[in-house]
């Protein structure tokens, strides 16, 4: 059942299955179980997508209320649930908070799930599937809904990132103004809708040109057509780790991009676990100057 809720809630099932800490064999097993006791099919497949059938729909909310029963029985037996936590992909920035919080309490308990951006986020903390989410809320074209409310933890520097043999390999800076009509190459893959707005406003601040040819599954791919591709820069965030087998060169950029990642949360009173989680990320925020910068060398949204 929780199964068919994630992926319902993922519309993937590469990302569900991240998600749920399974191969997306295991979760395809799991569906394809639930499906044969429901004698029905309650996702629609193709190669890139999986849809919600209608009796899928008609199933949905009846499954989302016994898995939230089911979490509250565990939770009123073990005496604390684990804060649910929303980091967007598990290679992102927010992981990097994360383990850094992890340093500073180790006893802390996560449900870390990746529902690929605040859009598909924002609907389960306002129903209570999640305690919390991290993302960029001014990417998301309109207001968060009155019962939430975020705070700014992390202003992430974008860097360039080039193969050995770039001819700006070995700057110790790249300039966004001189990168020219070939600019960056973000090859199209689906992203977040707060990334793709964020994008277009560096290609309108900063004159940057975007080169969105060719296609890229995942990140990974992004980076190994980068390598071994056609030499051009691409770019990443400075707190995502890069695969070291690629032997790709980071540099800044000059300004450099800062993308601003918040962490969001219902109003009111919370529950002890998620009111620690909240001071913990603003005494961390504060303690590593994540929110620092100088507006001469950076462009913020």
């Amino acid at each position: 059942m929780r199964a068919f809720v994630v992926t319902a809630d993922a519309e993937h099932f590469g990302r569900a299955a991240e998600t749920l800490f399974l191969t997306q064999q295991a979760l395809s097993k799991r569906i394809k179980r639930l499906e044969d006791n429901l004698s029905t099919q309650l996702f629609a497949r193709t190669n890139r997508s999986v849809s919600l059938t209608e009796d899928g729909r008609r199933f949905l909310p009846h499954a989302r209320a016994l898995v939230q029963a089911a979490d509250a029985a565990v939770a009123a037996m073990s005496g604390a649930q684990p804060v649910r936590v929303d980091l967007i992909d598990l290679r992102l920035a927010p992981m990097f908070v994360l383990r850094r919080l992890a340093e500073r309490d180790p006893s802390m308990e996560l449900d870390r799930s990746a529902l690929g951006g605040l859009d598909e986020a924002i609907p389960a903390v306002e129903r209570g599937e999640l305690d919390v989410a991290f993302g960029w809320v001014g990417g998301l074209g309109r207001p968060l809904p009155g019962t939430l409310e975020h705070r700014l933890v992390r202003l992430e520097p974008l860097v360039a990132v080039v193969p050995p043999e770039h001819p700006l390999a070995d700057e110790a800076a790249i300039d966004l103004a001189t990168l020219g009509p070939e600019g960056i190459w973000l090859p199209s893959r689906e992203s977040p809708s707060e990334w793709r707005t964020y994008i277009d406003q560096v290609i309108a601040a900063l004159g940057v040109t975007v080169d969105r040819t060719g296609v890229s599954y995942d990140l990974r791919h992004t980076l190994e057509q980068a390598r071994y591709g056609k030499p051009r820069v691409t770019l990443t965030g400075a707190d995502m780790e890069l695969p070291r087998d690629l032997n790709l060169r980071v540099i800044p950029f000059r300004p450099a991009p800062l993308f601003p990642w918040s962490i969001v949360y219902r109003k009111g009173r919370q529950r002890p676990a998620v009111r620690h989680l909240l001071t913990l990320v603003d005494k961390t925020t504060r303690a590593e100057g994540w929110l620092d910068h100088d507006p001469a060398t950076t462009w913020l949204p």
